[in-house]
């Protein structure tokens, strides 16, 4: 090999090398320190969810702040940013014409966190549809409500119940289960028990069609047994556990009916709460903000207010704030 032809070909290994640079080899480029907080991002319906605008056939997800981190949604409609900053930080999506086709701004983010999201990216703009945070400082979730199956069953490993719609694990050394001061074990975590269950969000597996896990920190038993659709106004729409007019009222649960200024909210082991709405409720999910007009029956959403008391027969809140918690 004559010595033109191997600077030659050192200039274009070199070439090939910038290249591959720039482009991340297919990932997000993040600065060669420890990974940090890390963004697993996923589109609501896939990558399908763009071929409806050619103009975003591609989508790139940039951070704003310095150092820019960029990756580009994967065909399958995944994307993962790496090195994010602690504090806040703002996601940049782009089209592949370079047009912005809208921001989301995250706060109150901690060291090495982990976040969840699902967004929804069309032409008209980009929406936060679900957040979830795991590691330091986020990612605590509470739940109250009803067992409604036990999936497994074990005195030595990982148990886990099927509670108010979602999957809660209890791991021993980790989970503590009580009733009052007494403590129980998991096999007095039965069906129809009535549960507030403190706990955080488990990662969810790269590839896993199963819903994310809970692994709860504390399980607390609440009363007697109830089984579903009988007594203690479980199931079946009762109003045993209605709110004092006057009294702090929090409601979480399935909007099973919409008025036009109202919804109603079943409960699980409580029953149906009629929740009105007015121009002063907020209503969001993570930091994104929802009309009265978007909330749609088959939604969960935890709701905080007033109790307005009984009135013709209906449990009655007047609703302050409307966290979207699925949809």
């Amino acid at each position: 090999m004559t010595r033109r032809t191997s600077i030659l070909f050192s200039l274009a290994a070199l070439a090939a090398l910038v290249v591959l640079a720039a482009c991340g080899g297919g990932g997000p480029t993040s600065p060669s320190s420890p990974e940090g907080v890390v963004l697993h991002g996923s589109l609501a319906g896939g990558a399908s969810a763009l071929s409806g605008a050619s103009s975003m056939a591609v989508v790139t997800v940039t951070v704003r702040e310095d150092p820019a981190i960029t990756t580009t949604v994967g065909a399958d409609g995944s994307f993962t940013l790496r090195g994010l900053p602690e504090g806040s930080f703002t996601l940049v999506f782009t089209n592949e014409r370079g047009g912005v086709i809208g921001t989301l701004r995250f706060s109150e983010v901690q060291p090495n966190q982990e976040i969840t999201i699902t967004v929804r990216v069309s032409s008209s703009g980009v929406t936060l549809v679900d957040e979830r945070r795991n590691g330091i400082g986020h990612g605590d979730i509470e739940i109250e409500g009803k067992v409604t199956a036990v999936l497994v069953l074990s005195l030595k490993g990982d148990s886990s119940f099927m509670i108010a719609g979602y999957t809660v694990v209890a791991r021993p050394g980790q989970t503590a289960i009580r009733k009052g001061n007494s403590s129980r074990t998991v096999a007095d975590v039965t069906v129809g028990q009535k549960v507030h269950v403190k706990g955080v969000w488990l990662p969810v597996l790269t590839g896993s069609l199963q819903a994310q896990q809970v692994l709860a920190h504390e399980i607390k038993l609440q009363g007697g047994t109830t089984q579903p659709g009988g007594g203690n106004g479980g199931g079946g729409g009762g109003q045993s556990q209605c709110v004092a007019a006057g009294a702090t009222a929090q409601v979480e649960g399935i909007i099973t009916a919409k008025g036009g200024s109202d919804i109603t909210v079943f409960q699980q082991g409580k029953g149906d709460y009629l929740c009105l709405v007015d121009g002063g409720t907020r209503i969001r999910k993570g930091n994104t903000t929802y009309a009265f007009a978007d909330l749609q029956t088959g939604w969960r959403v935890h709701v905080s207010g007033d109790g307005l008391g009984n009135t013709g027969g209906v449990c009655q809140v007047h609703a302050e704030e409307i966290k979207v918690q699925q949809n």
